[in-house]
């Protein structure tokens, strides 16, 4: 065998292994583009919102809180009975008034204070009026003869009131509580002396503007 044809040989074994060479590597290149699929990188990914688009507000609710209804005051009514506002009735003559003093018990232990009320009824047939405000109201509470305490000496905030009593309905106030000290006009501001205990008899007498109770309520001061 001649060189030529050797060299020949060795030429197209080179040509032949330069090409199968190449086949791999573009084998090798579509393989890694098959797996790696770089043309649908962030296909998944939601698009943009237009630029300058504002988000949407949240709806108020479809239901509005109701409004609460004022609820009416009754007038002030310190005994009790009608307040009159329509047409006026007859005056309450004092012997159709009865006004009767209580206490919450009828002794007392050492320090315990007293619960002053007393009762309005009309003992006649008809209906009748009368002013029962607080401005004409008295407790009087006495020792024998001496007057230690009155509820007007001091009392504030004061009001009249005129109400309608019906007959055979007696009305009871509110109770003031006394202290058991001793009162005067002069001392409402001060410390004022307790009056004497130990088995000490007091007795209790109320009245509204003219009308007066005509007994008294007894109780004891331990």
């Amino acid at each position: 065998m001649s060189k030529a044809s050797t060299a020949k040989r060795r030429a197209a074994v080179r040509r032949r292994r330069t090409l199968l060479g190449l086949l791999a590597l573009v084998a090798v290149a579509a393989l890694v583009l098959l797996v790696w699929r770089p043309w649908e990188a962030g296909s998944d990914a939601p698009p943009p919102a237009p630029s300058g688009t504002a988000a949407p507000s949240p709806q108020p609710s479809a239901t509005p809180t109701p409004t609460p209804t004022p609820t009416p005051t009754q007038p002030f009514t310190p005994v009790g009975g009608t307040p009159e506002t329509g047409e006026p009735t007859e005056p309450c003559a004092p012997e159709q008034v009865r006004l009767t003093p209580a206490t919450d018990r009828s002794s007392y232990a050492a320090g315990e204070r007293v619960q002053l009320s007393f009762t309005i009824e009309n003992t006649g047939e008809a209906a009748c009026s009368l002013n029962a405000g607080t401005a004409v109201q008295e407790y009087e509470i006495r020792t024998g003869d001496q007057v230690v305490y009155r509820w007007s000496d001091c009392a504030a905030d004061v009001q009249d009131n005129v109400v309608q009593l019906e007959p055979g309905a007696p009305q009871s106030t509110v109770p003031v509580e006394w202290d058991r000290t001793a009162s005067s006009v002069d001392s409402c501001t001060a410390e004022r002396p307790q009056v004497a205990a130990g088995g000490a008899a007091y007795s209790l007498s109320v009245r509204v503007g003219e009308y007066a109770s005509t007994a008294a309520t007894q109780f004891i001061l331990e």
